[in-house]
């Protein structure tokens, strides 16, 4: 017969372990219950506050992710780039002044040489990039399907570029006119009108390898009176503005078969009205003739330009 000292331990023991299970079960609940996440703290989707991994944690792209390949075509001046990751947005740099995009695309390289191009990728899980050398073993001028390429940088007889500066000597060497028009028909510029204002010491240099444009400035440039107020130490000077303003060297232009030419962030070629596209309406070996537009839209600008070192025969 068990005594009554007995019973009662047994009792209490029976009494701790109903308190323990009742204080457990709370804790199961919430484990079993708790916010669902990615709980590895590598991962770029790290949850501190998740208390169960879901299965969703990733961790991002890295080279081998942006990894391509390349092939020559029947003519061994065209390329044709492929990325081995499909499920990726693509852009390319082929080294050689020109960019592309998607998963297949194709380079020209009209001149012999080394380049490097450089595969970017980026979907849900991240970018990354890659790059590759690429040589090309000679020249194929037939790749050139713009005339004008030639011109601009003075060819490959040359140095490989071409320097041009506003004909300041000329009247029309600039001027504005309407937005539809081909002609400054409301204002020229006589010759020497703007001495001292940043305009007339600018260079720009066109590249043939690589499209490369460089913009002297000597310091400033010429902008328009409804924009100078955004340049930074820029003061009114006959009727326009002086402006403060870097060298842009290793800029990049393209000139499209509409004869429009485009230079890379926003760089300016003269006085500058905000934009950075010109249609070229007159190219020659000895002047250059250009339209531009306004940053507002409402009026055309036109300026003139000879090589450095020509001397100028005003027409």
């Amino acid at each position: 017969m068990v005594s009554k000292s007995r019973l009662l331990k047994i009792k209490m023991k029976l009494m701790n372990y109903k308190k323990i299970i009742l204080f457990s079960i709370p804790i199961i609940l919430a484990i079993s219950c708790g916010k669902k996440g990615c709980t590895d703290p590598v991962a770029h989707n790290f949850d501190p506050s998740a208390t169960k991994d879901d299965g969703t944690c990733f961790y991002g792209l890295d080279e081998s992710s942006a990894s391509f390949s390349f092939a020559s075509t029947s003519n061994p001046n065209v390329v044709v780039f492929t990325a081995n990751n499909s499920n990726a947005e693509c852009s390319w740099d082929f080294g050689n002044g020109t960019v592309g995009s998607g998963t297949i695309d194709t380079a020209e390289y009209p001149f012999a040489g080394d380049f490097t191009v450089t595969l970017s990728i980026f979907n849900s899980q991240g970018d990354a990039s890659s790059s590759q050398p690429i040589s090309i073993d000679s020249n194929d001028l037939s790749l050139f399907d713009n005339p004008l390429h030639l011109t601009l940088t003075g060819g490959i007889s040359g140095p490989g570029y071409r320097t041009w500066h506003i004909d300041s000597a000329c009247d029309y060497h600039f001027g504005v006119g309407p937005p539809e028009g081909s002609s400054p028909d409301w204002w020229h510029a006589p010759a020497n009108e703007k001495p001292g204002v940043g305009l007339y010491d600018d260079r720009f240099t066109f590249h043939l390898v690589g499209y490369k444009y460089d913009l002297l400035t000597n310091g400033d440039i010429y902008v328009h009176n409804t924009i100078g107020s955004t340049f930074a130490g820029a003061y009114e000077n006959l009727y326009d503005w002086t402006a403060p303003f870097d060298d842009m060297p290793n800029e990049s232009w393209d000139l499209t078969t509409d004869s429009v030419l485009t230079l890379s962030n926003s760089a300016p070629m003269g006085f500058y009205t905000g934009v950075s596209e010109f249609e070229i309406t007159q190219l020659n070996d000895t002047s250059m003739i250009v339209k531009y537009g306004h940053h507002d839209g409402t009026l055309a600008w036109f300026a003139r330009y000879v090589p450095e070192g020509f001397v100028t025969t005003c027409p």
